[in-house]
């Protein structure tokens, strides 16, 4: 049984358990925003938000933890951190039209920019956004170091729900975020046009993937 279910998945593989948690974690946390909504409780909508991070977190050390990274289970992690972020925002700004200003940048921020550079892994034959040292070091360290992906998820987020009259700080950090999203979208634009490319995907299930021999900086 524990040599069916938890075995080292190849990049190119549909199923992973680890992919189940990213869909149970979105269906969980989807369920507390619609509540958040049908009973106007806000509760909810915090609850919702926890198991998305909870969530979040757990599927990315249980594939790591196994070796289950795919390509399929990080398209399906980009989306899901998406539909959650947005129901998210949405309930909040029902419940507190004061925060809208810096929630709608936030949203285009991390729903839109951050979104269509987190799917740009597919151009540069690695697994997931994880492996983006292997194409710029630069992009890498801005986006999806884990303190950089603690900033780009949270920080903002978290100022609107804990400290909401800071709303002007809020604006402020998300218009830095897209700041970063735009000059790393220009970064990799560059990277592929002359042909940068990471070597990630190319592992064998079970093993450490490979570094690119010259990280395009």
């Amino acid at each position: 049984m524990s040599r069916r279910f938890f075995q080292p998945r190849n990049p190119a593989s549909v199923f992973s358990e680890a992919n189940l948690i990213t869909l149970l974690r979105l269906s969980v946390s989807m369920a507390f925003f619609v509540l958040a909504a049908i009973r106007k409780n806000p509760a909810y909508n915090y609850i919702g938000l926890g198991v998305h991070w909870l969530g979040d977190v757990a599927d990315g050390f249980f594939a790591r933890r196994f070796k289950q990274e795919t390509i399929l289970g990080a398209e399906i992690d980009i989306i899901a951190d998406r539909v959650d972020t947005l129901l998210f925002y949405i309930n909040l700004v029902h419940f507190r039209p004061a925060v809208a200003l810096p929630a709608v940048i936030y949203v285009l921020d991390f729903a839109f920019l951050d979104f269509y550079l987190s799917y740009q892994f597919i151009k540069f034959d690695i697994i997931s956004p994880n492996y983006f040292y292997t194409v710029d070091k630069t992009v890498y360290a801005l986006n999806f170091s884990p303190v950089a992906k603690f900033c780009n998820s949270t920080v903002v987020t978290s100022l609107l729900i804990f400290l909401p009259k800071l709303r002007a700080a809020a604006a402020f950090l998300a218009c830095i975020l897209i700041g970063i999203k735009t000059y790393s979208i220009f970064i990799l634009q560059k990277a592929s046009a002359g042909g940068g490319t990471g070597k990630a995907v190319l592992r064998e299930p079970g093993k450490a993937p490979a570094a690119c021999d010259k990280p395009v900086s």
